[in-house]
């Protein structure tokens, strides 16, 4: 009985320890999976360790424009608009990336001048050869500039004004984003951007994207009661799709001559424009009600479906491949615009009477700057 028992125990013991190599055998055939290229073109190293570091300059920010009119006793009417804008000072990040095979992962930190009195910033990054996924969240709390301005420009009524608040407002966004590129063997997209694909003859492609971005500039009861804006709080939501195309000009290249990528030599330029239209453009505005006192007794909001709009995301990456190093520099930009396509019911909010024909338009906008230095071991 008692062999039996060891037997047994022995056998459990095999069985669990073969389970476990073979889960981390698949584990590593994914990391490492060889890409599906044609190799006139695209060539790929073998899977290896890599270490990067990195640093970045990042500037976020959002502008609003409120039209609207303002009825005088006398019948007369002058246009008027109410400005908003919040943005941060340039954020200056460094980090490391680390990597393995097909998967890597980097973290940074703010270094120098805070951009913001507070920001927090999440972002999701994966760029393959045939498609990618990004996905970023990001909150900034900053004084905001602010202003108004009533009656024809240069005419002898024009009147109008500026200033910064002395508190806070917060301006939160979350946006994910996706690509398909089509010629995925001749053409390597990350080959500018992250270590694993080098791109041997200049390719390009056509691309598929689609964009879901939620947006919102609040500013808090308290800090409106000091402004006089017309209005105080904006949520955007945007759903969008397009496509464009990418290209990969190598400008230099030399296959490599020994088993550890020695006399690799490779430049490559990268330009990728995608337009898209927003198709879903949705805008939610919210007004504070006060009493003769000043304390805030509710709020009064109105939802407003925009116009679809024409939008734009582009970007630019130059790499420097020599041997087993790797350096990129890289561009993104992203100018997302929204514009009510019929002016709000002033019954929704809590506006004078004397206030008409109000109507909006604004835009999220966002730049980064990357370099970036990786090691393959």
């Amino acid at each position: 009985m008692k062999k039996l028992l060891v037997v047994a125990s022995l056998f459990v013991t095999m069985t669990a320890q073969a389970q476990e190599a073979g889960f981390w055998n698949k584990v590593n055939a994914f990391l490492t999976k060889p890409a599906v290229v044609d190799t006139a073109f695209v060539y790929q190293p073998k899977a290896s360790f890599s270490l990067g570091l990195f640093s970045t300059g990042q500037k976020a920010g959002f502008d609003v424009d409120v039209n609207f009119k303002v009825k005088y006793a006398d019948g007369t009417t002058l246009p008027c608009v109410s400005t908003y804008s919040l943005s941060e000072d340039l954020c200056k990040k460094v980090g490391l990336d680390l990597g393995y095979g097909n998967v890597g992962f980097g973290f940074g930190l703010e270094v120098g001048p805070r951009s913001a009195q507070k920001k927090h910033s999440l972002g999701l990054n994966i760029k393959g050869k045939s498609w990618g996924v990004h996905a970023e969240y990001f909150s900034i709390s900053n004084p905001f500039t602010t202003g108004i301005a009533i009656g024809e420009a240069g005419s002898s009524s024009y009147w109008e004004d500026q200033w910064t608040t002395e508190e806070n407002a917060l301006l939160k966004n979350f946006t994910i984003d996706g690509y398909y590129v089509f010629n995925n063997k001749r053409f390597a997209y990350p080959a500018t951007y992250k270590i694993g694909l080098v791109q041997r003859h200049t390719a390009g492609s056509w691309l598929v994207t689609a964009r879901y971005m939620q947006g919102s500039l609040y500013n808090s009861p308290e800090a409106a009661l000091d402004t006089y804006n017309l209005l105080d709080c904006f949520s955007a939501l945007q759903a969008s799709v397009g496509g464009g195309y990418s290209v990969n000009f190598v400008l230099w290249h030399k296959d490599p001559t020994g088993s550890r990528d020695q006399g690799l030599r490779n430049v490559t330029l990268n330009l990728t424009a995608m337009p898209v239209i927003t198709l879903a453009n949705y805008l939610e505005t919210v007004s504070y009600a006060y009493d003769v006192e000043g304390h805030h007794t509710g709020d009064r909001v109105s939802k407003v479906w925009c116009y679809p709009m024409p939008n734009y995301i582009g970007s630019a990456a130059a790499s420097l491949t020599w041997n087993r190093f790797f350096f990129s520099t890289q561009f993104t930009y992203n100018r997302f615009y929204f514009r009510s396509s019929d002016a709000v019911d002033v019954n929704q909010l809590n506006l004078p009477d004397y206030v008409d024909d109000i109507s909006f338009r604004g835009i999220f906008h966002d730049w980064m700057l990357k370099g970036l230095l990786v090691y393959r071991f």
